[in-house]
């Protein structure tokens, strides 16, 4: 803190108010007492502001690893639930694909089937008319 200039603070006094006092007046006694009491006081309160300013970010820093820890715990949760998801997406859509596929097997298969009964069936009638024929001739 500043010092105190008694020697100033007595001629003030005397020069606004009409005080007159001397170095080892009971009243500047006082003053400097009051003084010293001040400051005492004013480093303690500087301490304990200091104390608890360290415990305040000793505490903000627990909070941020507790944070921290909870978002991590969080994220995990939701990728889990992402993954998750996109499995049942992927089943899904699977299952689907299986289906399309079948169906495409399907309606190309019944073209095949067509061609090859009507295939036998002109062969069928080529031979019961080369059958006639060949009776016929032969008879």
């Amino acid at each position: 803190m500043i010092e105190l200039d008694v020697t100033n603070l007595i001629r003030e006094l005397g020069g606004r108010y009409g005080i007159r006092l001397d170095t080892s007046d009971p009243a500047i006694a006082i003053v400097v007492l009051n003084r010293l009491v001040l400051e005492k006081s004013s480093e303690e309160l500087t301490e304990s502001v200091a104390r608890r300013l360290a415990q305040f970010e000793a505490s903000v820093q627990k909070v941020e690893q507790r944070a921290g820890k909870l978002l991590a715990q969080q994220v995990s949760e939701a990728a889990a639930r992402i993954r998750a998801e996109l499995q049942n997406d992927i089943d899904a859509a699977s299952v689907k694909a299986a289906h399309l596929v079948y169906m495409v097997d399907r309606a190309h298969q019944r073209p095949v089937i067509t061609r090859w009964l009507a295939a036998g069936l002109l062969s069928a009638i080529a031979l019961l008319a080369v059958g006639l024929c060949a009776g016929m001739w032969l008879r």
